[in-house]
């Protein structure tokens, strides 16, 4: 299977089936500014009015939803965010806590040049800043991220001009059962990637000039080391409530 999305911004984008030309999915994520002006002016003066309203109410981080649905715009799926963290993930008719029960951060690894975060379904994630890949239990690669590439003649090839390609999503021996929770894992690992490796070798330039200590790579590293952490120990956190 080979997957194109239309966007960057994998939690609004289109995907396209590349074998048929035709959308399989549609990812969307209305802000929440977006979801407020759908309140009827009624409601909107009765909430203002609240005597309820309180300072700590608003200080409460917003939510947005972002939404897996089929070509007939059919609901397959949800996420609920709050800031950047997802605390409830509907698949189907399963409610899940969040990335708490859809992901087992108890076995996730930082290695020095590669994360490894393991699903529920026995699939591991592996990042590093240039890439994403999904692995098998055999530890088999089954799932690639290609980034800003373009077809030719049925090829993925990196662009000529950066910028210019699309993200396509190669992935092999998926069950069709299956499909939904792997889209669903590949929105939420893609958002804690772009936190963990907000850093690229791109920005520095050729990083084989500079010493071990000096290259902003390590740096980039520990970085991702405190996010990584720092989100693992969100997950448990969720698992105890």
């Amino acid at each position: 299977m080979l997957f194109k999305f239309t966007s960057t911004d994998v939690q609004n984008t289109t995907v396209i089936d590349c074998s048929t030309g035709a959308v399989a999915f549609r990812l969307s994520t209305p802000t929440p500014c977006s979801r407020s002006r759908s309140l009827s002016a009624s409601s909107f003066y009765s909430f203002a009015s609240s005597s309820s309203l309180s300072r700590e109410n608003l200080s409460v981080p917003p939510q947005k939803t972002t939404s897996l649905k089929d070509a007939q715009d059919y609901p397959l799926a949800e996420i609920v965010w709050e800031e950047n963290t997802s605390t409830c993930i509907r698949i189907g008719e399963e409610v899940l806590a969040g990335t708490s029960e859809i992901f087992d951060a108890s076995f996730a690894k930082v290695l020095p040049d590669e994360t490894l975060v393991p699903t529920r379904m026995e699939y591991v994630w592996r990042m590093t800043p240039e890439s994403l890949t999904l692995l098998d239990d055999d530890v088999e690669v089954i799932g690639t991220l290609h980034t800003d590439c373009v077809m030719i003649d049925g090829d993925i090839v990196p662009s000529s001009k950066p910028g210019a390609g699309s993200n396509f999503l190669e992935l092999h021996n998926i069950p069709e059962d299956e499909l939904d929770e792997i889209l669903v894992t590949f929105v939420l690992i893609t958002a804690l990637r772009e936190r963990m490796y907000w850093i690229t070798k791109y920005v520095y330039g050729d990083q084989s000039r500079l010493s071990v200590t000096q290259s902003p790579l390590r740096k980039l590293r520990r970085e991702a080391s405190r996010s990584f952490a720092n989100w693992k120990a969100s997950l448990f956190r969720n698992k105890k409530y």
